[in-house]
């Protein structure tokens, strides 16, 4: 029996159209609840969207990332079904190819339609070459920026999602870091209302932003720690385990003892691991890793090697006077890691950077 799905419609000045996107996405199978996020709209969105039978929610920070992340929050199911507010006509028969393309292992399924008035720019010239080289997995897709998707929210850290239009981005790549698959299917043609060169300029540079945010952060760099305590971890690299998660990149920590208290800090972000110590030479790296970061305390025996990928080696501090090679930005993993040292009572100054040694 196929999961019950709940549908969310980002909208801002969308009265219109949003009552006919409401009755018919309320009439397809599969879909228990319709929720639209009425994204600071001076026209009668929400009215319209409330009278064809929706949830209505209110999000006053413009943006389409804000209007989505609400409403992924808000929905009472895991599969999340994002559709756009101004589609023209649509066969919602077309649409249940996405509900009927969810199997065990795929996290995302992407919409592919045509539209007869737009040639489709940014995917062509912007979006398809970027992934082509940041992250050849998902190459293959032919519509990797449809706004129209369904998603298992449970994969992901959904509450850290980007706040403008780079979010449909945002889920595919954290879907794809979590080592989940990202599937698509045709949906056929849907006609939106025709966008002008501004709107497109506007969207392109805040896609770019976006890939150039992510490129430093290594989203299928999986981390692996290897420490006596959660204290020994939490002390020498909880700032960087925080951050890759906050990415969307995976993390496991492998500890001698303790670990619920990191299992607390970082019950949000679903790609988070923890296991006993002596099980990390049997750690099997997520199914779109490209690489491993093992980062090791001096006497665990840093044995998770996989042949199959690359694999760095990295020290944390055992001691006074320790020297490291590389040093890692504390940036958005430092209020994690924060909370962590707070909970665990550890009274340490709470520094900028993390540091480590280079191994191999």
């Amino acid at each position: 029996m196929q999961q019950p799905i709940s549908v969310i419609i980002p909208a801002r000045n969308e009265a219109a159209t949003i009552g006919a996107v409401v009755a018919t996405m309320r009439a397809m199978a599969h879909v228990a609840e319709v929720v639209v996020i009425d994204n600071a709209s001076d026209d009668g969105t929400a009215e319209a969207a409330r009278g064809a039978g929706a949830v209505v929610l209110h999000e006053a920070r413009r943006g389409m990332g804000h209007a989505v992340r609400r409403g992924v929050a808000a929905a009472r199911h895991d599969w999340v079904m994002k559709v756009d507010a101004d589609l023209g006509r649509f066969d919602t028969a077309l649409f249940a190819r996405m509900a009927e393309a969810r199997a065990p292992g795929v996290g995302l399924v992407k919409g592919a339609w045509n539209d007869p008035r737009d040639d489709m720019p940014m995917t062509r010239l912007l979006v398809r070459p970027a992934l082509r080289l940041m992250f050849p997995g998902l190459g293959h897709l032919r519509a990797p920026n449809t706004g129209i998707y369904l998603l298992d929210r449970a994969r992901i850290a959904h509450g850290q999602l980007v706040g403008d239009y780079a979010v449909d981005l945002d889920v595919m790549l954290r879907v794809h870091a979590a080592g989940a698959e990202v599937a698509e299917v045709d949906i056929g043609r849907i006609a939106n209302n025709p966008r002008d060169p501004g709107h497109y300029s506007a969207m392109a540079e805040e896609i770019l932003a976006f890939f150039l945010s992510r490129q430093p952060l290594g989203l299928l760099e999986e981390v692996v720690v290897l420490a006596r305590t959660e204290a020994e971890a939490v002390r020498y690299v909880g700032a960087t385990m925080a951050g890759k998660l906050v990415a969307g990149a995976r993390v496991s920590a492998f500890l001698d003892a303790g670990g619920e208290v990191l299992d607390a800090v970082f019950a949000p972000f679903p790609t988070w691991r923890r296991a006993p110590l002596e099980a990390a030479a049997g750690h099997v790296p997520g199914a779109n890793a490209a690489r491993l970061r093992v980062i090791a305390a001096r006497g665990t025996g840093p044995e998770v090697i996989s042949a199959a990928l690359p694999v760095t080696i990295w020290e944390m501090p055992g001691a006074s006077g320790f020297v490291g090679d590389v040093s890692v930005a504390a940036g958005a993993g430092a209020a994690l890691r924060r909370a962590a040292m707070e909970r665990l009572g550890l009274t340490d100054a709470e520094a900028p950077r993390e540091l480590f040694r280079v191994i191999a």
